[in-house]
């Protein structure tokens, strides 16, 4: 009945603006008017009824154009239930929690059930950030000049990784016909002596954020053809995977391109088909609850970063390859200007039971023995950017730094399981004691004044390893003792325009090692001069700090084992605080091996490398950084004796080194 009474008054609603705006000529009005004001209102209808005619002449002087008469309204004659009493409740009144929260499940997508209906509800907010890049690069020499020989037949040797990872095959491979002329049949040889690689990549990066409110998020990082080479999946390129070796196998024909240099569009990547990944690649995923006088928790898979990144790096620039990615459930809060921050992370869980055939199936963690334990505190004083902006212009200092700490350890591990996602059983059954403990420490340091920065940040692993087989228990007991320390200075002049840079950094490196390239499991421990103490003390720094093009960025991937200087001066033809950038920069990188013995030629030496590049950003977008963005890259490197060959691994007195150079082209647009 309420239902019909609140249909009538809004119906009455809708009505009194046609009565208002459509007025009757003056006569018909005042017959209009005496109908329905009744025999109730004659007495005092005379003296209204010659009023209204008067007004209405006086209006009709003015329009004489034709309108139409109102029509009348009676309200509907509605019999209303009995009022209820107060204490059987109110429609109006709002539901007990468990009925809310019934309706808020009802809320957002349509139930399954397609008789259940729908609570309507606010929306949450999505807002989207990213970018797109595209990165074409071009390499020459990157394996030096290694394994090369003097050109006979019995002189050529292999080049020692990683450095023949970058030796084109086609160098040593026989091709039938040759590489140039006409083809003779009877024509076979390598395809001369070029030693570049040119290619291009690209990556959609997609970071939704959906806010039910300031205080209540969730954060999602989602990469599209994440690094695919370009051109690498045409609609000729099939590799069904197979049980033999390789694992994956390429067709020679396919449906519609019976010949593969006639491929005819380029194919989504499909992990066990045409490439190793697919196209989508969903990185992070985790939620956010603020709470202002008591903090944050966060859950879920989330990036990692902290100081400088030497250690845990987010890798969230446009020209990032790495990141650290963490499982994770912390809690930080704010006490007296400092950020208390605690962790416990999912760092490893072992042997997952998920059968292959049911795909419906829920996975668990089938054992805690074998899990890898990891938790991490912190405590840190970082003022805002705004913050930091309006100390400056008092022309105080501004201090920032922190400390962090990870434990971590692991018992038992299941690494000699074949297969990670069944239950072992039987022979298959295979779990050896590990009894792997690392403390991690961590301290960062950031120092601004005027115009003046200075960041540093040192890190050390100490800790254990009593076995690292993983189907056998050898009592090895290795000890870990490894430190860094990265230094950044900038001093900006002339409007910010002009800056002078400075990075330097330390990395422990271990004697008894031959090389600073990553290589699978733990390098061998040499005998140097009789004695193998089972130290393990070269440190590896995040592969997303990067100090230089080539190097340590492309051939090794990584710093390790080596110290560094490297000074720098750029230049910004245009800088303003709307975001448009335009500048160039130089720097000279020389870098040492911390260790002699454990670099390939014994020295200490390892090269010099000058780098140059061009940038440019533009100013659209809502935020500051949103826009194009665009760098051309160069770089050369002159490798020193470390990068050589040790006594009596040279086969001819002739083997030299060859310089490495790289030409690279970022082209993005964030948003």
């Amino acid at each position: 009945m309420r239902c019909l009474v609140l249909i009538s008054c809004i119906f009455s609603m809708l009505t009194l603006p046609v009565v208002a705006l459509a007025q009757p000529p003056a006569g018909e009005d005042a017959e209009a008017d005496a109908e329905a004001s009744g025999e109730d209102d004659a007495s005092s209808g005379d003296d209204d009824a010659e009023g209204a005619e008067d007004a209405a002449e006086e209006d009709a002087e003015e329009d004489d154009s034709v309108q139409l008469r109102a029509p009348t309204v009676e309200p509907l004659d509605i019999q209303l239930p009995p009022e209820e009493d107060d204490a059987e409740g109110d429609d109006d009144e709002l539901p007990d929690p468990g009925d809310a929260l019934s309706r808020l499940e009802e809320g957002g997508p349509p139930s399954s059930d397609p008789t259940q209906g729908t609570w309507g509800a606010p929306q949450p907010a999505i807002t989207l950030h990213g970018y797109f890049r595209v990165r074409p690069e071009l390499w020459d020499s990157f394996w030096l000049g290694r394994g090369e020989g003097d050109g006979t037949s019995d002189s050529t040797y292999e080049a020692d990784p990683p450095f023949s990872n970058f030796r084109p095959p086609t160098r040593e491979a026989t091709v039938p016909g040759g590489c140039t002329g006409d083809g003779d049949i009877d024509s076979t040889s390598s395809c001369g002596e070029s030693g570049t690689l040119a290619f291009a990549n690209m990556r959609l990066r997609l970071e939704p954020t959906i806010s039910l409110s300031d205080d209540v998020k969730v954060h999602m990082q989602i990469d599209l053809l994440d690094n695919i080479v370009m051109g690498s999946t045409p609609d000729g390129l099939i590799t069904p995977a197979t049980s033999g070796d390789p694992i994956y196998e390429r067709q020679a024909r396919t449906p519609r391109v019976p010949l593969d240099s006639f491929s005819t569009t380029q194919t989504s990547p499909t992990a066990g088909r045409n490439a190793l990944q697919d196209a989508v690649r969903v990185r992070r995923a985790w939620g956010e609850i603020s709470n202002r006088g008591l903090g944050q928790l966060r859950f879920g898979r989330m990036g990692s970063h902290w100081g400088l990144g030497i250690l845990a790096n987010g890798g969230e620039g446009i020209d990032s390859d790495w990141q650290s990615d963490v499982d994770r459930i912390m809690a930080i809060t704010k006490l007296a200007g400092i950020h208390l921050i605690a962790a416990w992370d999912f760092a490893g869980e072992g042997i997952v039971e998920q059968h292959p055939f049911d795909l419906s199936q829920i996975p668990f963690d089938t054992n805690q023995d074998d899990d890898i334990n990891q938790f991490v505190f912190a405590a840190a004083r970082r003022s805002t950017e705004e913050e930091q902006r309006e100390t400056l212009q008092r022309g105080d200092a501004v201090i920032n730094g922190g400390a962090y700490f990870v434990y971590r350890n692991h018992n038992i591990t299941s690494a000699g399981v074949a297969d990670p996602y069944t239950r072992p059983s039987g022979a298959q059954a295979i779990f050896v004691r590990r009894s792997a403990e690392a403390f991690i420490p961590d301290l960062w340091f950031q120092f601004k004044y005027g115009d003046f920065r200075l960041e540093v940040e040192g890190a050390m692993i100490i800790g254990s390893v009593q076995n690292t087989q993983n189907d056998s228990y050898v009592a090895e007991n290795f000890n870990l003792m490894s430190g860094a320390v990265a230094l950044e200075a900038e001093y900006r002049m002339l409007d910010d325009k002009l800056g002078i840079h400075y990075m330097g950094g330390y990395s422990s490196g271990d004697p008894d090692v031959d090389g600073l390239a990553v290589t699978a499991g733990l390098p061998p421990q040499q005998d140097a001069a009789g004695v193998v103490d089972n130290n393990i003390t070269t440190f590896r720094m995040h592969p997303n700090y990067r100090i230089d093009l080539i190097l340590f960025r492309n051939v090794l991937t990584q710093i390790a084992g080596a110290y560094w200087f490297k000074p720098g001066l750029s230049y910004d033809f245009i800088r303003n605080s709307f975001g448009q950038l335009l500048g160039a920069r130089a720097d000279f990188i020389y870098t040492r091996a911390s260790q002699p013995r454990q670099a390939w030629g014994n020295d200490g030496n390892l090269g010099a490398e000058i780098n140059a590049s061009v940038y440019y950003r533009s100013e659209d977008g809502p935020e500051i950084y949103d826009g194009f963005y665009g760098m051309l890259q160069y770089g050369i490197l002159f490798p020193l004796a470390g990068l050589g060959y040790k006594e009596g691994d040279r086969l001819h007195s002739d083997d030299s080194l060859t310089n490495a150079q790289i030409v690279r082209v970022v082209m993005g647009i964030q948003y």
